[in-house]
């Protein structure tokens, strides 16, 4: 169904890549920042960038902008490292992209789940239908984004959708996904969340996850890749450890919002976070002294006063 090469490379941290704005204009992408962003990355030897998903901000972007991520993200990746554009959760955003996608060489995309006016449907035949016309648009292999909290018995309804090679899970209900992974095993490659605090990533790889998705890799990527070596070892006392180290950066992104504390710690160490659009908010003044604090207590060496 998918060649084996694929599925290994999705097996990984996924670096969920912000998309950074101009300074002064918040409606314009800066996309030397985001090349040189997606550069830092691959040299630090992060394999999977998601691009434009949720830490992007999929849902402040057009489509035009994008695909300027994603094109961007693929001339400077290359064939080293996989790129996973963002399917928006508008069907026919979705459709419309698709083979924008494929057309620039990706292999994968994430497929965020449809909503009707920020509802979950209570009959969830009607997203099962929305990714496979999404599969009909191209010849991407598809990633849905599990935000809905499925049941584990409707993770057997997409497996019957060939063009799906994996899950991303936030493991919002991490009971439904252990029930799915051990009913489907390898069909879907699934990518879980890490939870820092408390810290539980490495018994979700215990209950089956083959990788997790990571928003500290953009400024900090040698924890979050260590995380995923140290997993395929089973070290778990090791995991434990790191992600007690990572705890308080992980209450700050609670107080301060996802992608505003990323940007931020971005900032605090040299690369380009840049602002936030609407309706987030930057993080303001106090935060950021916080958040350098627990950058300093991590080792890590920032800019500025």
């Amino acid at each position: 169904m998918f060649a084996e090469d694929l599925k290994e490379q999705l097996k990984n941290t996924h670096a969920f890549v912000v998309t950074p704005f101009e300074k002064g204009n918040r409606g314009r992408l800066d996309v030397k920042a985001l090349s040189k962003n997606v550069g830092f990355l691959i040299e630090h030897g992060v394999k999977v960038l998601v691009i434009g998903g949720g830490t992007g901000e999929v849902n402040a972007l057009s489509n035009s902008e994008l695909a300027t991520l994603a094109r961007t993200a693929v001339d400077v990746a290359g064939f080293s490292t996989l790129v996973i554009p963002t399917l928006p959760e508008n069907p026919g955003a979705a459709l419309e992209l698709a083979p924008v996608y494929e057309r620039m060489g990706a292999r994968v995309a994430l497929g965020m789940a449809p909503y009707i006016r920020n509802d979950v449907p209570d009959d969830l035949t009607g997203v099962l239908n929305h990714y496979r016309v999404l599969a009909g648009a191209s010849g991407l292999a598809l990633m849905p984004y599990n935000t809905q909290a499925w049941p584990a018995a409707f993770f057997l309804r997409l497996a019957e959708v060939d063009r799906i090679i994996g899950i991303k899970d936030p493991c919002r209900a991490p009971h439904n996904l252990f029930a799915a992974i051990q009913r489907l095993g390898d069909r879907f490659v699934w990518i879980g969340n890490k939870r820092h605090d408390p810290g539980v990533l490495h018994l979700r790889f215990q209950m089956g996850i083959d990788g997790f998705t990571a928003g500290f890799v953009n400024f900090a990527p040698q924890y979050e890749l260590e995380l995923f070596e140290l997993a395929c070892r089973k070290d778990w006392e090791g995991m434990a450890l790191i992600q007690r180290r990572l705890a308080p950066l992980e209450r700050l992104r609670a107080r301060y919002g996802d992608v505003a504390m990323i940007k931020a710690a971005m900032d605090l160490v040299g690369l380009s976070g840049g602002p936030v659009r609407p309706p987030r908010v930057d993080v303001p003044a106090e935060g950021r002294r916080e958040i350098r604090a627990a950058l300093t207590r991590l080792g890590l060496e920032t800019i500025g006063a």
